[in-house]
């Protein structure tokens, strides 16, 4: 898998951010260029600048506690279950499976499986 130039670089400025934070070091444009150049990579001058200014403006800790939490874009929100109709109880279905008269059969509905989009290590670091 090959990406962009920019690409890259935002990774290293975001992996290098990530690994000074976990080591509760203040992330700084030039802690970000010496973990860039001591992993062997380089990027453009303004990318440490620009995200040094922006860990500095987000709660990391909040923010990867709550990775994962949020719906996807695009993703339908969860159906709620109607409440339990008098009517729709007095109609159930015979021994054999079938509906009952005027009862319409309920169909299940099978939600897609997640692409795995694991290619394997990017050899950024």
């Amino acid at each position: 898998m090959s990406i962009s130039k920019s690409e890259h670089d935002e990774l290293c400025c975001v992996y290098a951010g990530l690994l000074l934070f976990d080591d509760k070091i203040e992330i700084t444009a030039d802690k970000l260029n010496k973990v860039i150049s001591a992993s062997g990579n380089s990027v453009e001058a303004y990318y440490p600048d620009f995200f040094a200014k922006y860990f500095k403006s987000v709660d990391l800790d909040k923010l990867l506690q709550n990775v994962g939490s949020a719906p996807a874009s695009g993703a339908a929100p969860a159906q709620t279950a109607a409440p339990a109709d008098d009517k729709k109880d007095a109609k159930k279905d015979d021994k054999k499976g079938a509906p009952a008269k005027g009862g319409k059969k309920e169909e299940k509905k099978k939600e897609p499986e997640p692409e795995d989009d694991d290619d394997g290590p990017l050899g950024l670091f």
